[in-house]
């Protein structure tokens, strides 16, 4: 009795430990079909039409990846970079919801990120004359400042202590490391591209103003005009805010790559509203009236960010 014992501890020494459990990659499908358009609004940040139309738009730019002998699909890389801007984490949350690994998302992520910026001449555009001329009624409508084509704005992006060696460039006047962008936006809170509307404007081939943060407090009327119609772009910036969570947050990524990321997160924010966004976007879009304050200083106009994102 002994000596058996003895033979079946050395057995069970040999014996080779189980294998791990293989991951499954949830089908497409079936992880659509498993929420109706308000969960995936929630989950993806867009409905069932929205995000298989995103994924026709990248389907030649993304590759299908192997994980363990499975291939993850283009549609559902989509999804997987979706569930990143929605919550701001690609841990623990996307795995378990997609079925696939950490390192696999992380790197899904950023391939993702980078095709959705091959996109933006297609989203990102400053419009040609004719549309000017609406916006230029568009904008005397609204805040009864004449001649605005757009209004003009910037705010920091939080990002997390970059490793390399220029990130003293990222450090900001207020001791915390942030991504300073500027955009351009029309009546209708869309963003517009910044990066040659300065040398366009210097040579004429816009006519129309900008409209900047510069306010005139000894000119009651001009001011009020002034803060009223350039709100809308601190209401776009609180707005976009509120539709990525992950911008809400410090981005862990390094510079350069954060600067893609913000990019892709741009033309996303014009796609939803070209094509059907989701509710609360709507709803802070479509409101007409922007929180007023009295004209007291330079600072009082960034009151209308801070008012938008919060609610």
């Amino acid at each position: 009795m002994v000596k058996m014992d003895f033979l079946d501890y050395i057995n069970e020494a040999e014996r080779q430990p189980p294998r791990p459990e293989r991951r499954l990659l949830r089908d497409r499908i079936s992880l659509l079909n498993e929420f109706d358009d308000t969960d995936l609004l929630d989950r993806f940040l867009m409905n069932k039409h929205n995000s298989a139309e995103i994924s026709c738009l990248l389907q030649t730019k993304l590759s299908c990846d192997s994980v363990r002998g499975t291939t993850v699909p283009p549609s559902l890389q989509v999804l997987i970079t979706l569930r990143f801007l929605a919550c701001g984490t690609f841990h623990h949350e996307t795995v378990d919801l997609c079925g696939v690994s950490e390192s696999t998302v992380c790197k899904i992520v950023h391939k993702v990120f980078k095709a959705i910026c091959e996109l933006i001449k297609d989203y990102i555009k400053f419009p040609d004359a004719v549309d000017q001329t609406t916006y230029k009624v568009q904008f005397c409508e609204y805040g009864n400042f004449p001649g605005v084509i757009g209004c003009i704005g910037g705010c920091h992006i939080s990002i997390m202590y970059p490793s390399t060696e220029d990130s003293k460039l990222c450090g900001n006047r207020k001791n915390w490391f942030s991504i300073n962008v500027q955009s351009v936006c029309t009546p209708t809170v869309q963003i517009f591209q910044n990066s040659v509307l300065c040398a366009q404007f210097e040579a004429g081939q816009h006519s129309g103003i900008l409209l900047g943060d510069s306010v005139r407090p000894e000119q009651q009327c001009y001011s009020q005009a002034h803060i009223h119609t350039r709100g809308l772009v601190e209401r776009m910036f609180g707005i976009w805010k509120n539709c990525f969570y992950c911008l809400r947050s410090a981005l862990h990524f390094e510079p350069r790559t954060c600067c893609i990321v913000i990019v892709a997160m741009a033309v996303l924010y014009d796609y939803l509203r070209q094509h059907g966004c989701p509710d609360s976007l709507t709803e802070y879009c479509n409101d007409p009236h922007v929180p007023m304050a009295e004209v007291v200083n330079n600072k009082t106009i960034h009151t209308y960010r801070d008012t938008s994102a919060l609610k």
